[in-house]
């Protein structure tokens, strides 16, 4: 891990208490999912019962994973399209979520958050009509700059069912969103990306495998999906490089989780 804030350097030894609790918002169909080594280190730093996770589809499920560590607050089903629909959409499933959560699980605001990929950008929408419910909030591997896959794929997107998001997810569609939707100042905003160096990862379906040739074809270094220089934003200040890493490691490895805590109050 290559990091360009020297707090981020320090792995482990993380205060187990933090001041606001945990929202974690997943990426493009749920695909790259929090691994249990993941959530495990959440738990670690922000403690039983304050680490909680949505997902992004109409399913208005409130329920609990238990780890050694502690519990697990969910919302939603888990499902690989949930994150399918456009943004203004998948906003709206993040309002009713949190909203179930404060009242089923006791989330309090403003709480910290950790969005991977696409949640970035529902979280930058959502942010944008409520800053005061976010104390600050770091990204990982989300396309601030947009994804020129989903240009070329949109076709595969429409097959998937997830054409709204793939279409929101064009660099044109991103950059005109970033502008219309600026990221409020009050608010902290981190970076994490990674930095594929080798082709062979395979990811769920080969989308990592496809996405590094795609890249490098277009003579672009990535982390599979999104190009390292979109990972990257204007307003936020950026963190952490996994070197030789590739975007499902962003959600799977426990180091990242301690990166983001530096920061996080």
């Amino acid at each position: 891990m290559q990091s360009s804030n020297e707090t981020s350097q320090q792995i482990g030894g993380t205060s187990a208490t933090k001041r606001h609790p945990l929202v974690l918002i997943h990426g493009l169909r749920n695909a790259h999912r929090w691994t249990p080594a993941f959530l495990r280190r959440c738990l670690e730093i922000w403690g039983s019962g304050r680490v909680y996770v949505v997902h992004l589809n109409r399913s208005g499920v409130v329920w609990d994973v238990e780890y050694p560590e502690g519990v697990v607050h969910c919302a939603g089903s888990v499902k690989v399209r949930a994150g399918s629909e456009t943004i203004d959409t998948q906003v709206g499933h993040l309002r009713d979520k949190l909203t179930r959560l404060e009242a089923e699980r006791g989330l309090v605001r403003p709480f910290d958050v950790i969005a991977h990929s696409m949640g970035g950008l529902v979280l930058r929408r959502y942010v944008a009509e409520a800053p005061a419910d976010v104390a600050a909030a770091v990204t990982l591997g989300t396309p601030h700059g947009g994804a020129p896959m989903a240009q070329t794929f949109r076709w595969l997107g429409r097959g998937l069912r997830s054409g709204g998001a793939f279409d929101n997810l064009t660099p044109g569609y991103v950059r005109s969103f970033v502008q219309s939707h600026p990221w409020p100042a009050s608010v902290p905003l981190y970076t994490v990306r990674a930095i594929a160096r080798r082709g062979w990862i395979w990811g769920v379906s080969g989308e990592l495998w496809l996405g590094y040739h795609y890249h490098r074809w277009r003579g672009m270094d990535s982390d599979g999906l999104v190009p390292v220089d979109s990972a990257l934003c204007q307003e936020g200040v950026h963190l952490a490089d996994l070197e030789d890493g590739h975007h499902l490691q962003l959600t799977s490895d426990p180091a990242i989780v301690d990166v983001c805590a530096s920061v996080l109050p």
